[in-house]
């Protein structure tokens, strides 16, 4: 018997019996549909949790610290546990090392500074983050208005625009800047000055600090972890930060300028060029003496969880599918009890049992293909649903469907379909011909 003779049998076999064959395919349709509905939700936490962390800064990039020598604590030996470490520095020799390092793509010192922008008269309080100008854009850094810092900028800041709504007037009391409109400013037109003096637009100003004159190259958008902050080349910072010291120590005041050795920083970035790998170099940056944190740790956090949410939602949408299996197997069972006798002729005019047993897996078959691509189809409607029930509700139960998982589940409801049509076709080669041909 032809391949193309075995599907006509069987779909004819199937056409038959309408009713029945629609309601089992109905159960596969139930089944395929709960468990792909299911894991979509789990894979759509996960992205609603990715683009979450996202939001907080570039999940590649590993923030390094240095290790004051405090006691170690390995996660992976005992041998090392509660045993001092070497104090690991981050100078330039360790920017090198992290540089040379499998799948890092850009390091970058972060040097930190609290200082106030001034345009006209309204100043923004600001926290500054100097880095090498060069690793902006890679290391996430990214702009709405004008342009990143490049290699060839010597000065120059981008501003957040967290800080660009947050100008007020510092001759006005606090009463009255509550009442007053916050002013429309453009820092990319309009003049812009530093000062690390609190005081500066006040009766109060230190004349003995003079204001640091600087081109405004781009604005950040609101949003994430950068709205609220100000970017600048690193040279540029150290360079403020030694002239800030100078005048601390004038003040008499050095016990509150930095303790930092000259070289050496209190933080680095270490950006990965694969995601998947951020954990690996992490890994490798713990070994080498250092302490080291990544958005991916919290991404991992929120991801655990959830996962026994999860499997929850994975298993009740198997056990939906295993009672489409049950229902398939009873129909191909109810089947061979009402075609005994047309069983047994084909016997007789030569049928292989080979034949027989393929005509029901193909009927078998049939019934899960139809029942996993009318379940895809009503996965997709169904997700729908769920992800604007989500949207009114601000929920982060959405829902996602990738190809892979459509896919899968045609080709897993098939297969449920041919084991559950195993047993019954197995049944219907064994039946002696003489027997079923006396069937009524």
């Amino acid at each position: 018997m032809s391949t193309r003779d075995l599907i006509m049998m069987a779909v004819r076999n199937l056409w038959k019996r309408k009713l029945r064959t629609f309601l089992t395919i109905l159960g596969v349709v139930i089944g395929t549909t709960s468990i792909v509905v299911m894991i979509s939700i789990g894979i759509g936490m996960n992205e609603s949790f990715e683009k979450q962390v996202e939001e907080w800064g570039s999940l590649q990039v590993i923030d390094v610290y240095s290790n004051n020598g405090d006691m170690y604590i390995s996660s992976d030996t005992n041998a090392n546990r509660g045993k001092p470490q070497k104090k690991a520095v981050l100078d330039a020799a360790a920017i090198d090392k992290f540089k040379q390092m499998e799948y890092v793509e850009a390091v970058s010192p972060i040097v930190r500074e609290s200082m106030m922008l001034v345009c006209g008269k309204y100043v923004s309080n600001a926290s500054f983050i100097g880095i090498d100008p060069s690793a902006m854009e890679a290391l996430g850094y990214k702009v709405e208005e004008g342009r990143t810092l490049t290699a060839e900028d010597k000065e120059g800041i981008v501003i957040g625009r967290g800080v660009i709504t947050s100008f007020y007037n510092p001759k006005l009391s606090w009463q009255m800047q509550m009442q007053t409109e916050p002013p429309e400013i453009n820092v990319m037109e309009e003049k812009v000055i530093m000062t690390y003096d609190w005081n500066y637009g006040t009766k109060h100003a230190d004349k003995s600090i003079k204001p640091i004159k600087t081109p405004v190259l781009g604005i950040m958008p609101d949003g994430g972890g950068n709205g609220y902050s100000v970017v600048m080349p690193l040279k540029q910072m150290e360079k403020i930060q030694k002239d800030k010291e100078a005048w601390q120590k004038k003040q008499n005041n050095s016990g509150s300028a930095s303790q930092k050795k000259k070289g050496q920083y209190e933080q680095v970035a270490v950006k990965v060029s694969d995601l998947n790998k951020v954990q690996e170099v992490q890994q490798q940056i713990k070994d080498m003496g250092y302490q080291a944190s990544s958005l991916t740790d919290q991404l991992n956090t929120m991801k655990e969880t959830t996962k026994m949410l999860r499997m929850v939602l994975g298993a009740i949408g198997a056990v939906s599918l295993i009672v489409a299996a049950i229902g398939i197997t009873n129909t191909m069972v109810m089947a061979i009890y009402e075609r005994t006798r047309e069983i047994g002729i084909m016997k007789v005019i030569g049928a292989s049992l080979r034949d027989i047993k393929l005509l029901f897996l193909t009927e078998a078959a049939f019934i899960g293909f139809a029942g996993g691509v009318l379940g895809i189809i009503t996965s997709f409607l169904m997700s729908l649903i769920v992800n604007l029930v989500a949207t009114k509700q601000a929920s982060e139960m959405t829902s996602s469907i990738p190809v892979w998982l459509y896919l899968s589940a045609v080709a897993f409801a098939t297969v449920i379909g041919v084991l559950s049509g195993y047993l019954p076709a197995k049944r219907a080669m064994k039946l002696s011909a003489l027997t079923a041909i006396k069937t009524e």
